[in-house]
């Protein structure tokens, strides 16, 4: 009888050895957005939890949620779009003046993680314009988002979490791909500056998250904002940089930063430089193709609800002939041709932004610092012109015909 009780017992302390083991793997590992999605309350706060988003699957309810989107198409909810004090005045729009990667920084990794993502759709096929037809002696120009579109589209976060079932993880993971979710543990007590002025963690990032988006986003949307927000700001060593806030923030919004005060997103153990605007086209820009910055988790992803419910979708601007040439030629200091239809020669990057242009065959400059001397809303558009005997659509690519140098408009990529 001894030696069979012993033997149990050394297997009962055994058993105990590897159900503590068990227990402390499960609360050092990396845990997945599925995981959290599954079970995990998305409230609780993740104290120096890595959540790694190997594999970006929706939810059986988001799945079900977009299906029904698709098959019975309701009607559009009136969401009321970002916030902003200058809304006219784009730099306001989001952060915009951002510094430029050096060549050491720069890399060229491709994430495992990111080999089973089947939410990335880049596109190379033109974006089709709105309009077939303009009046003559003018050009139309069809614009798609508001801002320069790279990274989080603020109005595409609020569609995919009121149409689609997302949620803040959800939005993160997808609009920053390869990002780690993890929290710093130091947000409760630190101080960070929002223009020249400190103040506690969560009272600058809801007020800044209520001038960026307020009050009516959805609650989701708020969160994703809230912790691009904050991981912005640590990027740029607990200093807002260009960001800006608005008082008062609303309960919900305070309540909404509070549930993931301290969260940010890493990319190889480094705070992520999370770019967000109000909205995109469809599909996000590629960093390189608007700021020739290579980072691999600001790339052109899908923003599947963008043509169905944002307005600034397909908006079309028209402009006479005479104001393109004067703002092209005072913006560059060049005297255009006769030939209105040779002017604008758009060479085109993932998801159909307009990466540079061609302009009269003269020289060659970026679309982003285009669109801004010709007040486009969007680095992706195109245009159609109307001139006597001639009809000119920019939908497919142009080629510039000889070498010519690139320039930018000084207020790009402000140093």
């Amino acid at each position: 009888m001894s030696e069979p009780m012993h033997k149990n017992s050394i297997f009962v302390i055994i058993l105990a050895i590897t159900a503590g083991v068990l227990s402390l793997s499960v609360n050092l590992s990396p845990v997945s957005a599925e995981d959290t999605q599954a079970g995990a309350d998305p409230e609780q706060k993740l104290s120096s939890v890595r959540i790694v988003h190997s594999d970006p699957k929706i939810s059986e309810n988001s799945q079900n949620s977009e299906q029904k989107h698709k098959t019975q198409n309701p009607e559009k909810q009136e969401c009321k779009k970002v916030l902003l004090d200058g809304y006219t005045n784009y730099e306001s729009l989001s952060a915009v003046s951002y510094e430029i990667i050096t060549e050491s920084q720069k890399t060229e990794t491709v994430l495992v993680s990111d080999q089973s993502r089947n939410d990335v759709v880049i596109s190379d096929e033109p974006t089709p314009s709105v309009v077939s037809d303009v009046q003559e002696g003018y050009f139309a120009f069809s614009t798609y988002g508001w801002g320069h579109c790279v990274g989080l589209s603020q109005n595409g976060a609020n569609f995919y979490a009121l149409y689609g079932g997302w949620n803040y993880q959800d939005i993160l993971f997808h609009y920053y791909p390869g990002t780690v979710l993890m929290n710093t543990g130091t947000a409760e007590t630190e101080m960070i500056t929002v223009q020249e002025v400190p103040g506690n963690s969560l009272q600058q990032v809801a007020e800044i998250v209520n001038r960026e988006m307020g009050a009516s986003f959805s609650t989701e949307a708020l969160k994703a904002q809230a912790v691009a927000v904050y991981t912005y700001i640590k990027y740029y060593n607990n200093d807002a940089h260009d960001l800006k806030g608005k008082p008062d923030p609303p309960q919900n919004v305070i309540d909404a930063c509070a549930s993931v005060l301290g969260e940010a997103l890493y990319y190889q153990d480094q705070f992520a430089m999370t770019m967000f605007g109000a909205s995109c086209g469809g599909i996000t820009a590629d960093s390189y193709d608007i700021f020739q910055m290579n980072l691999p988790y600001l790339r052109s992803v899908s923003s599947d609800y963008d043509a169905d419910y944002d307005p600034h979708y397909g908006d079309v601007v028209y402009m006479p002939i005479e104001e393109v040439r004067n703002r092209i030629e005072n913006a560059y200091q060049i005297h255009l041709s006769d030939h209105p239809e040779n002017w604008i020669q758009l060479i085109q990057g993932n998801g159909g932004y307009v990466q540079q242009v061609n302009i009269d065959n003269q020289l060659t400059v970026r679309g982003d610092a285009f669109r801004y001397e010709l007040d486009l809303k969007s680095p992706k558009f195109t245009y159609i012109c109307s001139v006597p005997n001639s009809d000119v659509s920019s939908d497919s690519e142009s080629e510039p015909e000889q070498e010519l140098e690139l320039i930018d408009a000084p207020e790009v990529i402000p140093q």
